[in-house]
């Protein structure tokens, strides 16, 4: 049994599904251990859960407590190595596209940010967004923490837009998606499994590292997208298996995509210009925004 543990939206699902051609069981997890089950699990009882989401996510939900029992297992004397296989994603356009994944969950609350802090309806959903993202990314630039750090996380999550809770809360549902990246390998891999991945060179957007319990794959999304032949070389090495990729999981023609890729286009450049993005731990070891 192979973990694909990773981010969500940095192309997780080509990966299993090559895997599972190649007759490989694996699970797909985003957030693993008894601390992040037990947040998870908060956050299907929240009010921001609809029913519908819950029915969707549930698969994750049950592959991250079978690969939490899976990685006490690999910490008992004698037993194999665990592998897991984990990936980056340029972070900003990693959250435009998962900005279209949750799009009709998010675009009828951050509507309804847009009206309290305007007094007035948007003219469109596009409108609402635009105003969002301009407020996310005053909220970037006006903190003096390091992005990642618990003082910016604190400064983040304690922001006050509105009198409103709820409406305060939007903001943070929107924003939290960019904030992932760059606390994800620190929470979600080292201290998890005792793999430091920033104190490893990646060299060609891969690495392989392990220890006495766990055997890891790191793969650059970027990589995978551009030249599935390297990364199906990668996967085979690693998994002494033939493994082949195809394309998968693409967000074009999903709702939400016609509004989210145009801010996009106008966006990007500015998020990730960002003196607290650009110069961030995670921007400078896997190289993004990847130079011409």
């Amino acid at each position: 049994m192979v973990i694909i543990h990773q981010m969500a939206k940095v192309g997780s699902t080509a990966i299993q599904q090559a895997l599972q051609r190649a007759g490989i069981e694996s699970l797909q997890t985003h957030n693993l251990g008894e601390h992040h089950l037990q947040n998870n699990l908060a956050s299907f009882l929240s009010s921001f859960y609809t029913l519908q989401r819950v029915r969707n996510e549930l698969g994750l939900f049950k592959d991250q407590i079978i690969a939490t029992k899976l990685l006490d297992i690999a910490r008992q004397p004698g037993s194999p190595k665990q592998k897991l296989i984990t990936l980056s994603r340029d972070p900003a356009r990693r959250w435009f596209s998962a900005l279209i994944q949750n799009y009709a969950f998010l675009q009828p609350k951050v509507d309804e940010f847009y009206e309290a802090q305007q007094g007035k309806k948007p003219a469109s959903a596009s409108e609402s967004f635009d105003y969002i993202f301009t407020t996310l990314l005053n909220l970037v630039n006006s903190s003096e923490h390091k992005l990642g750090s618990h003082e910016f996380n604190e400064f983040f999550w304690n922001s006050r837009h509105t009198e409103n809770e709820d409406i305060n809360k939007v903001i943070l549902l929107v924003g939290a998606e960019l904030l992932v990246p760059f606390t994800w390998f620190q929470t979600n891999i080292h201290e998890l499994i005792d793999l430091d991945i920033y104190a490893q060179p990646v060299e060609n957007g891969m690495l392989v590292t392990g220890n006495d319990h766990f055997k890891l794959l790191y793969i650059k999304f970027e990589n995978l997208k551009r030249d599935r032949a390297l990364t199906s070389r990668a996967l085979t090495e690693f998994l002494d298996k033939k493994i082949k990729m195809k394309p998968a999981n693409v967000s074009k023609g999903k709702a939400g995509f016609d509004i989210i890729k145009p801010l996009e286009d106008k966006y990007y450049s500015q998020f990730m210009s960002c003196a607290n993005i650009k110069t961030s731990d995670y921007c400078r070891h896997f190289n993004y925004p990847e130079q011409a």
